[in-house]
């Protein structure tokens, strides 16, 4: 999905400063600004609106009331001071039933009706005058024009969930819209046990970001013990429309399979993909790897002959797959014959919280030639970070495979970036010390088992996607819209045309 408008909406939305900065800057908008506003009117609807917040159940917390409420002194002592320079008779409420209409209807769970009460209400302390109803009437103007019913998604909903789930860090909000249109989708959850050490893949995407929906089916299946998630070629189309579905996937899990005897790796190599096969008599465990970029692949990628890994480990901002290469790779790998051999493995995983990554897994596996599979649970991998690893490894005797879970649990989280590749991070950095310690680990004989388990459950589907691809399109014009309103009500409130 290209969501470029919508990370753009996104941190002009949510980037507030702190509550310090908001606090100086509102007292110093006082002293400078006393002489245009009325600072006991102005308590009085700082107090108001301070009491109908929890009323109305609007999710703000300190630090955003902090900088609502300079704000709206700000605009309140530019309008009066304007006002004045143009010896007119302001009505800053237009500007304030306005903003307090648009504002507090999405971010609050009220409706409507009782929202436009309350913010006229809170309105009458700035100016006692029935025109700010005008105020409250353009913010019901913004949100019919953005009511808009899309393959069965609506934009203002999807707004209003979107924005709660954020506020609140609650995806039941978000879930609900998810929920509203949903596809009931038969997929399947594989499993490939070295040992004791356990690699989980599944047909559900783990989306779409934070705790909502299928984000948590990461974080869900690496708790477990000696279990380590890894990514199909799947998309958001397949994201789970909640935690409820998440739990149906969790419970399919089983990795008590059958016996298969590994075989020599080999590659397979393309202009723009490698394929890294870890094979069995019964199955192959196969990894793409771009050599330059790579996101999500197609689900028909996935065959019953192998379990085929999306690494996730070139980061780049516009991927666009290349099919006919893919394809061909995967029937070539399949063909190839190998022989069989002994096989030690080593596993160990770590819990490193920086602002790209929740963990990272090591798996060790030697043939006679020595791999060191590193997964990391995190969205994507940056590609010099990558290649840095596999210098790494390969001067340590091993070949590295690296891997991504492409865990969207930190997507969203910050307004200065939706996300960040591994790597980003100077903490990310700690995978070296990771890898000496797991270089000293040893090497066990293992049997190795695999198994597939089938599994229903309801997923976003294509019309999600192609819902968000035109918010994406249509949130710029959105914006432009709303500052227009606010624009207009601005001028209003210098001086009514009514």
């Amino acid at each position: 999905m290209r969501v470029g408008g919508l990370e753009r909406l996104h941190k002009i939305t949510f980037s507030t400063p702190s509550m310090l900065s908001s606090l100086i800057t509102l007292v110093i908008i006082i002293i400078v600004g006393h002489r245009f506003v009325d600072l006991l009117k102005f308590a009085i609807f700082s107090i108001g609106l301070a009491i109908s917040m929890p009323i109305l159940k609007v999710r703000f917390d300190l630090k955003k009331f902090t900088f609502f409420l300079t704000f709206i002194m700000f605009v309140v002592v530019m309008i009066n001071a304007i006002s004045r320079l143009l010896r007119t008779d302001p009505i800053a409420g237009i500007f304030v039933s306005f903003v307090l209409m648009t504002v507090l209807y999405f971010t609050s769970e009220s409706g409507l009706i009782k929202v436009g009460v309350f913010s006229f209400l809170n309105s009458l302390p700035i100016s006692p005058s029935p025109k700010i109803v005008i105020g409250v009437v353009m913010g019901l103007i913004f949100i019919i024009i953005i009511n808009r019913n899309l393959d069965g998604f609506n934009l203002r909903r999807y707004f209003k969930g979107f924005l709660l789930s954020w506020l609140t860090n609650d995806p039941r909000f978000f879930e609900a819209v998810l929920k509203e249109r949903f596809v009931e989708f038969g997929g399947w959850v594989k499993c490939i046990e070295f040992g004791r050490a356990r690699l989980i893949t599944t047909s559900f995407h783990p989306g779409p970001l934070r705790n909502v929906g299928g984000a948590r089916l990461v974080c869900e299946i690496n708790s477990m013990d000696n279990t380590f998630y890894i990514h199909s070629p799947t998309n958001h189309a397949l994201n789970p429309v909640s935690y409820e579905e998440v739990k149906k996937i969790l419970g399919s899990i089983d990795c008590n399979g059958e016996r298969v005897l590994p075989m020599k790796p080999y590659e397979v190599e393309g202009k723009r993909y490698l394929i890294r096969v870890f094979p069995f008599d019964k199955v192959k465990l196969m990894f793409i790897i771009g050599k330059e970029c790579i996101d999500d692949l197609p689900f028909d990628l996935n065959v019953d002959e192998a379990m085929i890994i999306d690494s996730h480990s070139a980061y780049c901002k516009d991927f666009e797959p290349d099919l006919k290469e893919l394809r061909y790779l995967i029937r070539e790998g399949l063909k190839v014959e190998s022989e069989p051999c002994n096989l030690k493995y080593a596993f160990k995983k770590f819990e490193v919280e920086t602002k790209s990554m929740c963990g990272v897994a090591v798996l060790l596996l030697d043939y006679g030639e020595k791999h060191a599979i590193v997964i990391f649970d995190g969205n994507n991998v940056d590609l010099k970070f990558r290649m840095e690893i596999e210098d790494f490894c390969e001067r340590n005797g091993f070949k590295a495979t690296v891997a991504s879970t492409d865990n969207h649990s930190k997507t969203g989280i910050s307004t200065k970036f939706i996300y960040l590749p591994v790597g980003s991070d100077e903490r990310d950095r700690v995978i070296f010390d990771i890898l000496r310690e797991c270089f000293k680990l040893k090497l066990e004989d293992c049997e190795v088992r695999y198994s597939k388990r089938e599994v229903f459950a309801r997923v976003v589907g294509d019309s999600f996607c192609n819902f968000i691809s035109y918010v994406d399109k249509i949130c710029i014009k959105i914006s432009f819209s709303y500052i227009s309103l606010l624009i207009l009500s601005f001028l209003l409130s210098i001086k009514s045309v009514i």
